[in-house]
């Protein structure tokens, strides 16, 4: 069956909320989701187990990927990524070169993409989180 994985770092609380509306659109299409702050999880597990992962993160200083948890998540996660159905999602303070960086690096890496990186800024409004959700709905659903 299918296993759609979201995985967010949130500094304050924005890129979360976005996490949880993916959470709500990819439940409607999918049975098993799990959320879950990149803390919390290991990329290898993701990799092997899971064959949507959605990714979300804010944007730091000059638009670059949160370095602690984010990034080096991501660098174990890329030998995973043949064939797996991704979505990426941005908080930014900046035009989003962010999200177009770390779309092009995980396309690289052999993810396939149904929809562009989503970005939000500031607390994600009710028009925001929609667009979650359905992008959420979108990845979960492609096969």
């Amino acid at each position: 069956s299918e296993k759609v994985a979201v995985i967010y770092y949130s500094a304050t609380g924005n890129t979360e909320a976005m996490a949880e509306a993916y959470l709500i659109g990819a439940k409607s299409v999918v049975e098993d989701v799990l959320l879950a702050p990149v803390a919390d999880v290991d990329p290898e597990t993701i990799g092997k187990e899971y064959s949507h992962i959605i990714l979300g993160c804010s944007a730091w200083g000059v638009e670059v990927i949160e370095e602690e948890q984010m990034k080096p998540f991501c660098e174990k996660l890329k030998p995973f990524l043949k064939g797996k159905i991704m979505g990426i999602f941005d908080h930014a303070d900046g035009a989003g070169a962010l999200a177009q960086f770390w779309y092009n690096e995980l396309h690289f890496a052999g993810a396939v993409f149904p929809a562009q990186p989503l970005l939000a800024y500031g607390y994600p409004d009710k028009e925001s989180l929609k667009k979650c959700e359905d992008l959420g709905k979108k990845v979960a659903g492609t096969r």
